[in-house]
């Protein structure tokens, strides 16, 4: 049930801007699991993976916000999987490197229907090219913390 009424705080913008997200994370990671197998985490986990290279475990706890035991678990499933390889950091003998096995990549390319059937929806369909570019330059401006937290623009 959403609130009738608006106070246009920025409280009701967070609430509003969480209960989005959660709808949209709940809505793909059920057609990810149904199409694929996985749970969004783990997908979004192997994506990064993909995407940096030299990947480490700190690496996902410092883009996705999570925490050392969290990261640690989901590379476990993905090894376990046989989806990322771990390999001896030779920079620092106390982590590991990640990359992602061929299976994963295959996993990764299975995975991006079910991923744009549901954002096409939920977002695309939703938002002309100017206001998902507009959209994407004021996430990036809040998720940016070296912001200034008096910066208004």
């Amino acid at each position: 049930m959403e609130p009738s009424e608006s106070r246009g705080s920025a409280y009701d913008l967070f609430t509003r801007l969480v209960r989005f997200q959660t709808q949209v994370w709940n809505e793909v990671d059920e057609r990810v699991r149904a199409g694929v197998g996985v749970p969004l985490t783990d997908l979004t986990a192997l994506d990064l993976v993909a995407t940096v290279a030299g990947c480490r475990v700190q690496d996902l706890v410092s883009t996705l916000h999570i925490t050392v035991g969290g990261a640690s678990k989901v590379v476990d499933r993905l090894e376990s999987a046989g989806l990322v390889r771990r390999s001896p950091n030779p920079d620092d003998r106390r982590s590991s490197l990640l990359s992602v096995t061929i299976k994963g990549r295959r996993l990764l390319e299975r995975a991006e229907p079910h991923l744009d059937a549901v954002l096409g929806a939920r977002i695309t369909a939703a938002l002309s090219p100017t206001d998902a570019a507009h959209l994407d330059r004021i996430l990036r401006r809040l998720q940016d913390p070296t912001r200034s937290t008096t910066e208004v623009s």
